[in-house]
């Protein structure tokens, strides 16, 4: 799956991280050693995320983060 982030607000690319990874919430947060609480904030759009800790929510769960000019 490819996605054009710059399309996306960031609960939604959370979101489709998730689902690409075939993770419940729960077993999402935990490759970063959060609670599915923070999951389900990020999804929510209620709290955001660090670029820091993204980078290991792809790295954990085999995906690509690609930068490309346009």
């Amino acid at each position: 799956m490819e996605i054009k982030c710059n399309n996306y607000k960031t609960k939604d690319i959370i979101k489709f991280m998730r689902d690409y990874s075939e993770k419940t919430q729960t077993e999402f947060a935990k490759t970063v050693n959060k609670k599915r609480g923070w999951c389900a904030k990020l999804e929510g759009g209620v709290t955001n995320i660090s670029l820091e800790t993204f980078l290991k929510l792809a790295d954990k769960n085999n995906i690509d983060v690609i930068i490309k000019e346009k």
